[in-house]
């Protein structure tokens, strides 16, 4: 059963002679609980919930096993930082520590979580329990949109096909504090446009179409429209978009975009001479390439506790220390 309602709304709330007109739709359907009105089969619906609890069961598992490697390997990093600290008198930097979390196992988490309850969410939809559409396409949406991207885990493997995961992660640090930097910016030509034209424009009336609008300026959209559509019923408000909109033009598009730009391709250019003129290698990889040992070679042992050691040329005692944490966890 379908019922649709309509709203005229006449908005004069601003008082500056333009009121504005919004046409709210609302359909709302209202399903039955009996299968036999949506012309449906019982039995495919069946097979779908049984299908979607097989699902959710093999996300369970890979929930486990990724959890299970992210807390090895927080275990590990402070096994390493120990180490390095007790041995060597020197602190593990973040960088460093960081490559013990992989990134991917987050996000494959991340994925599962949202996957499970939007597969339970529709589970739930199919027998007719509640009919939450909206949050459901947004959970399954997301969860599938973050498995594709952990489709690029495996370009990984791929040296030429790998630059674009290792320049985000490069340029990630600097990105970050660029966008603070510059988001202090914006939100003060927000809020300024939101008080000073909000009156005599429309896409200005709100803090959050003040957002849009500025952020359309910033990829060249709708420029001509956002100048023309300025009424001119105060000459001083009118001097003064023009100001406003000239200096926010020429800032972000020709200055904080462009360094924006330069920034990811500054550190495209860098990784791209690293991978050419071999990667600096870090402390850790540095003291992992200590061990010079092959697994063939017949040097491993096996103690009573049945973990492996690793006999090294260099520092037996040391090496063998961390590699058995490394395989007991």
């Amino acid at each position: 059963m379908r019922l649709e309602t309509g709203d005229i709304t006449f908005d004069n709330k601003p008082h500056s002679g333009r009121i504005g007109i919004e046409l709210d739709n609302d359909v709302q359907i209202n399903e039955c609980s009996d299968w036999t009105v949506t012309g449906a089969s019982a039995r495919d619906m069946y097979i779908m919930v049984l299908f979607d609890v097989m699902v959710i069961l093999i996300l369970l598992l890979s929930l486990l096993l990724c959890t299970r490697s992210v807390k090895a390997g927080v275990l590990l990093q402070f096994e390493y930082a120990a180490f390095f600290s007790r041995r060597h008198s020197k602190r593990v930097s973040f960088s460093e520590r960081m490559e013990f979390i992989s990134g991917w196992y987050i996000l494959i988490i991340i994925s599962d979580v949202l996957t499970i309850t939007g597969s339970l969410l529709k589970i739930i939809i199919q027998l007719k329990a509640m009919a939450s559409y909206d949050l459901c396409s947004i959970l399954l949406g997301t969860g599938t949109m973050f498995v594709w991207i952990g489709v690029l885990r495996f370009m990984g493997y791929l040296k030429k096909y790998n630059i674009l995961i290792i320049t985000l992660r490069a340029a990630f640090p600097n990105v970050i504090r660029f966008s603070c930097c510059a988001a202090m910016i914006y939100l003060g030509y927000c809020f300024c446009g939101w008080i000073v034209l909000g009156p005599y424009h429309t896409k200005f009336r709100t803090l959050n179409v003040v957002s849009e609008s500025l952020f359309s300026l910033i990829n060249g959209d709708d420029m001509f429209s956002t100048f023309k559509n300025m009424q001119q019923k105060s000459y001083v408000v009118w001097l003064f978009s023009r100001l406003y909109l000239y200096t926010f033009v020429s800032l972000f598009i020709y200055m904080v975009l462009s360094l924006f730009i330069t920034l990811i391709t500054d550190t495209y250019d860098t990784m791209k001479h690293q991978g050419l003129d071999g990667e600096h290698a870090s402390d850790l990889q540095a003291f992992i390439m200590q061990c010079k040992d092959l697994p063939e070679s017949g040097r491993f042992s096996v103690n009573e506790t049945r973990f492996l050691m690793c006999c090294c040329s260099h520092s037996k005692g040391d090496i063998g220390v961390f590699v058995t944490q490394d395989v007991r966890l």
